[in-house]
């Protein structure tokens, strides 16, 4: 798995509105690298358990 570090030296000054689109960004990105940085923004939000949460509900015809 790919490890990410946050680099805060970095600093851009953009007008509303002129922002680079994120999305762009990732559709150059390899599938790998996509769920790689999607695993490592789920284990920040949480923690180190290593499944996402099952969520269901039974309902009747």
């Amino acid at each position: 798995m790919e490890s990410f570090r946050m680099n805060r030296t970095i600093t851009n000054i953009t007008k509303l509105g002129q922002e680079v689109p994120n999305f762009e960004y990732w559709l150059t990105q390899s599938p790998e690298r996509r769920i790689s940085a999607i695993e490592f923004l789920r284990k920040q939000y949480n923690g180190t358990e290593s499944r996402l949460q099952r969520i269901y509900r039974i309902t009747q015809r």
